[in-house]
């Protein structure tokens, strides 16, 4: 390369190195994106839970369902809480809950002020045959929500004073059969229902 192409190169990329970098920057994010993409860990393993209340042990939550729900292929689980009193718990509920949450726990002063229809798994006679010991909360003759032992959870969780009830969400992929998918093998989230429930 003679002189002359020397210093036009020098030039050139004296004014248009900005632009290598950022390409170089656009490429690891354009790549990263396409690879989370693919390797998507799919709906039916992943569980998301909406705690109206204070979640106090998220590790051990996590690490103690993953280990529960491992041969149903649970891979991954996450959880959103919101204190009732809080000033954007009917936000976060109806947007971040009512879209993302597999099971939502909610007392019941909270369900009555809500269509629980909109968003909530209608539990029909093969439901509550399901849920056959269980507790109900019904909103115009219609049961959906499971009553949660306080108990079962209380390592967990600290929840409202008053009853609070588990609400399958009717978009969720974990619902078995009941999921618009229909594969009776994915079913964490009415598992995690039947097992949290309070059987007086």
């Amino acid at each position: 390369m003679n002189e002359l192409k020397k210093s036009r190169v020098k030039a050139v990329f004296k004014y248009t190195w900005p632009f290598y970098i950022i390409s170089a920057i656009l490429t690891v994010f354009l790549m990263d994106f396409i690879f989370r993409l693919n390797n998507k860990t799919p709906k039916y393993q992943t569980l998301t839970l909406f705690v109206s209340g204070e979640v106090t042990n998220r590790d051990s939550l996590e690490k103690d369902l993953l280990e529960k729900y491992k041969q149903k292929d649970l891979k991954l689980f996450s959880c959103i809480d919101s204190m009732p009193n809080s000033f954007n718990y009917d936000t976060k509920l109806s947007v971040t809950g009512y879209n993302s949450a597999d099971v939502l726990i909610i007392p019941s002063t909270k369900l009555s002020s809500i269509n629980i229809s909109a968003f909530g798994l209608e539990l029909d006679e093969t439901l509550t045959n399901y849920y056959s010991s269980c507790t109900f909360y019904s909103q115009k003759g219609v049961n959906y929500g499971v009553k949660i032992d306080k108990e079962k959870v209380s390592k967990y969780m600290t929840l409202p004073g008053e009853e609070c009830y588990m609400v399958l969400n009717a978009i969720s992929e974990n619902l078995g059969e009941y999921s618009k998918d229909k594969i009776k093998e994915h079913d964490n989230a009415l598992t995690l229902v039947k097992d949290w429930a309070s059987n007086v």
